[in-house]
């Protein structure tokens, strides 16, 4: 599933080629998404003028001059290209020249429909040690499924929550209420470089090319990960593990030794 970086990669593209052109020509695929853009999403954007594309935690909001925003959201295996056609386009319009389809094989994806509650995002300007500790005191689930609820954190998934717990040093199983004060203040600061450098790299393309932004790039945050999708630690060559349950429903590698 896309994540912020990934997201965010997507934003910046289409946002530096649509900003100021019309939609129009909008086609809804056969068979749709599992929710099916309602109408009033698919009113506004035939004829809107693209204003621009924001991004609130995964979701990607496309602002239309005079008609509000459209939400965006990629669902596990959603793809948004420019020019390329599939099997799996769910929908596609035009913008100028260029044609945007959204591609999602296993239809979770979807457009329009109102922003769920989000927490913070840890690329905010305020987000810092206090504002986790407060999302953390008390709790007895693991810290690492507390930093994937979006509704607690916004922007966090697999990939960048185990990298931001081993750069903290603490063990994803921990209880979220069972943190220090300094364990909080470097997981916080871990949650910033992450996201950072995943942005910077443009997001995160695994062995099956699960992510490739809209003109077909892939990422590179893959190369300068730690944990996820190794074996051995790149910070101290040590064996990755997985705890022996998973959490959230996802695995969760970590380094015994450099994670306590």
């Amino acid at each position: 599933m896309p994540e912020l970086p990934e997201v965010e990669t997507v934003r910046r593209a289409l946002d530096a080629r649509l900003r100021g052109r019309v939609v129009c020509g909008v086609a809804v695929g056969r068979p749709t998404f599992y929710r099916r853009p309602p109408a009033v999403a698919l009113k506004a954007l035939e004829g809107g003028r693209v204003a621009g594309w924001r991004r609130r935690g995964k979701y990607l909001l496309l602002d239309l001059e005079g008609r509000g925003s459209v939400v965006f959201h990629l669902g596990m295996s959603g793809r948004l290209t420019i020019g390329k056609d599939g099997p799996h386009a769910r929908l596609s319009f035009r913008a100028g020249d260029d044609e945007i389809f959204f591609h999602d094989a296993r239809r979770f994806g979807r457009v329009g429909g109102p922003l769920p509650a989000l927490g913070p995002e840890p690329l905010d300007p305020g987000f810092d040690a206090s504002v986790l500790r407060a999302v953390l005191r008390g709790r007895s689930a693991p810290v690492k499924a507390l930093l994937m609820d979006q509704r607690l954190i916004a922007g966090l998934g697999n990939i960048y929550a185990s990298e931001a717990l081993h750069l903290a040093g603490v063990r994803p199983a921990r209880a979220g209420g069972s943190l220090t004060r300094a364990e909080t203040a470097s997981l916080a600061a871990a949650c910033r470089r992450v996201l950072e450098l995943g942005v910077s790299l443009g997001g995160s393309t695994l062995d099956d090319e699960s992510f490739l932004d809209p003109l077909g790039r892939p990422g590179r945050m893959q190369e300068r990960v730690k944990v996820y999708g190794r074996r051995a630690c790149g910070t101290c060559g040590g064996p990755v593990r997985d705890t022996r349950r998973p959490i959230g429903g996802r695995s969760s590698p970590h380094c015994p030794r450099c994670q306590s």
